[in-house]
């Protein structure tokens, strides 16, 4: 019998006009390695209007609920998830018990090579099992190739206890993006090195993940206009900055009255802005609960 011919995903094929990219001068080899990270990003601006959508379903699962985020993945890809999530507490105050990770070989992967742990769907359910999931989590698979058993499981088991899921690749043919609710394909082809995922399709889904992130934050009331309003102030910079924001959006506050109103709330920036146009600080924390774009509550005082 003859072999069975397999069909590669676009970022494990060979790339035949690179066969001599060992043997270029290191700037011919910086500028092909540099050109490639620049056709990732071109890769995300053609999906801006799936990525929107991704973004909206998130907001409206996660928005005044116990909802979780879930990335999920193995080998780079979840490292890149894991370096998005992680930004999430300290930039915009994302409380770290809605935080899960659910990676193939477990925490130890992060630092090396668990042999088996990405095709290992059995570990995939019963991570999954073990997180008790609900309709409002949100679980995003990362695997530049849209093939890797585990997160594809994820997914898959994610779906049936009704969480939202999102799949992000780099494989329009993948099964990972069939799985998905909202499958985000950037196609950044063949690797400059082939099969090296940490360099274009790595690219995309670091943009990617930050862009999706910071848009989901901001419908979820923790930006005004283009400035941060959760950094976790845990230094005098921190400190000067939150009073800063609050008395360039509050008229007849200035900074030294600012500086007051917020240690006295424990530098909880987004009640203090509240507070000083008017609010009860009881009703503008439950108002805050709703996680409605900030700017709306302002406008609303």
């Amino acid at each position: 019998m003859g072999q069975e011919k397999v069909t590669l995903p676009p970022t494990e094929i060979v790339d035949p006009t690179g066969r001599e990219f060992d043997r270029l001068p290191v700037a011919l080899q910086l500028e092909r390695l540099l050109a490639s990270q620049v056709q990732a990003v071109k890769a995300i601006k053609k999906i801006t209007d799936q990525l929107a959508a991704a973004v909206e379903a998130a907001t409206d699962r996660l928005s005044g609920s116990e909802g979780r985020i879930v990335y999920a993945g193995a080998g780079c890809s979840i490292r890149i998830g894991v370096q998005d999530g992680v930004e999430l507490v300290p930039t915009f105050g994302w409380p770290l018990n809605r935080l899960i990770y659910l990676i193939a070989g477990g925490a130890k992967a992060l630092a090396e090579s668990v042999e088996g742990a990405e095709d290992n769907v059995d570990d995939a359910v019963v991570q999954v099992e073990q997180q008790c999931l609900t309709a409002s989590d949100v679980v995003i698979g990362i695997a530049a190739s849209g093939n890797t058993p585990f997160t594809c499981q994820v997914l898959a088991a994610a779906k049936v206890q009704g969480a939202l899921t999102i799949g992000v690749s780099s494989n329009p043919t993948g099964q990972l993006i069939a799985i998905a609710e909202y499958g985000l394909v950037t196609e950044t082809g063949a690797e400059v090195l082939a099969g090296s995922t940490r360099l274009g399709a790595g690219t995309a889904q670091k943009v990617l993940l930050n862009s999706f992130s910071t848009a989901l934050m901001t419908q979820l009331g923790r930006v005004l206009g283009n400035e941060m309003l959760c950094v976790q102030a845990t230094n005098a910079k921190l400190k000067d900055r939150q009073a800063r924001i609050l008395a360039g959006q509050i008229d007849g506050f200035d900074q030294s009255r600012a500086y007051q109103l917020l240690r006295e709330l424990n530098w909880d920036l987004r009640t203090g802005l509240l507070v000083a146009s008017g609010w009860e600080r009881q009703d503008a924390q439950e108002a805050l609960a709703d996680e409605r774009p900030f700017s709306e509550l302002l406008r609303s005082s």
